[in-house]
């Protein structure tokens, strides 16, 4: 009877160390896989990440300074008539003056202005 007893004791602790076993291991397979879906979810929660669409924006901008192309033209002038010192009249006349083309520097003052905003993840 005690060959009997013994390999019963013998197999429920063998049992007993398997199931124990098991069950640490799956604890702990669950612990991590909780631990990294917190980790992932802590990370996706942090950061609020959406797709937008490219589209155009209206966007205030403030008053500056700009260097702009100022391109030459033809300017008619009139030119009133006058009397001179010897009490002469002088018909008035129109002149043409030739204004060159350049670059210039234009104070621009604030205004909105439509840009493009290119399609993208943002993340705030």
């Amino acid at each position: 009877m005690r060959t009997t007893r013994t390999k019963r004791s013998l197999a429920v602790a063998a049992t007993c160390v398997m199931l124990g076993g098991g069950a640490a291991v799956a604890t702990s397979a669950t612990a991590a896989s909780a631990t990294t879906t917190s980790a992932a979810s802590s990370v996706s929660h942090d950061k609020d990440c959406r797709w937008y669409p490219a589209h155009w924006e209206t966007k205030w901008v403030g008053g500056h300074w700009q260097k702009v192309w100022h391109a030459g033209h033809w300017h008619n002038d009139w030119h009133a008539g006058w009397w001179d010192a010897h009490h002469h009249w002088h018909h008035g006349y129109w002149h043409k003056t030739w204004h060159k083309a350049g670059w210039e520097w234009k104070w621009i003052p604030a205004h909105w202005q439509q840009v493009w905003v290119p399609a993208g993840w943002y993340c705030r």
